[in-house]
């Protein structure tokens, strides 16, 4: 089984770039109480509260991650033009685009993955920017129509029996 101690900064900040610091670890003996497939890392925040957290090994959580793609000017300028003509580039258009631009089919796909979802984020906010003033314009217009309008008010009920005074 195996085990990592670590000192973290912050909870969750693990699998970034944090800083590390080794924590003592218990003797090899130690019985585990969690399957060998399991691995645990042992975490300590800045306020010194010691988490114990489980993980399958397949996540390989010991091996860097890979750094960001960080696109050229020019390789945005052409991806944003495709996407403005055609937002689903598959086949031999994104194999094409891909040579073109230098970048690997991969790195194209994800590029489009990425702005769908941008996109349709953009386009929920302007909705609810849009519902919001047609709200308040509906609200102001309401508004003027009260203000507006001639005050009415009721009419007394014109007496139709005769007192006896």
């Amino acid at each position: 089984m195996n085990q990592t101690y670590l000192s973290i900064g912050l909870i969750g900040g693990y699998h970034g770039n944090s800083s590390r610091e080794d924590v003592q670890s218990p003797s090899p003996n130690t019985k585990s109480k969690y399957p060998e497939y399991c691995k645990t890392m042992v975490v300590q925040d800045s306020n010194g509260v010691v988490k114990e957290l489980v993980f399958p090994k397949a996540l390989d959580l010991d091996r860097p991650k890979r750094a960001r793609t960080t696109f050229s000017p020019e390789q945005l300028y052409q991806l944003e033009r495709e996407f403005q003509h055609n937002q689903y580039l598959v086949g031999k258009e994104r194999t094409e685009l891909s040579k073109k631009l230098h970048l690997s089919e991969t790195q194209v796909k994800v590029w489009f993955q990425n702005r769908r979802t941008k996109y349709k984020r953009d386009r929920g906010r302007e909705a609810e920017v849009s519902d919001s003033k047609a709200e308040s314009l509906a609200a102001c217009n309401i508004l003027r129509i009260l203000q507006n309008r001639a005050p009415t008010y009721p009419t007394p009920l014109l007496s139709t029996y005769n007192y006896p005074y």
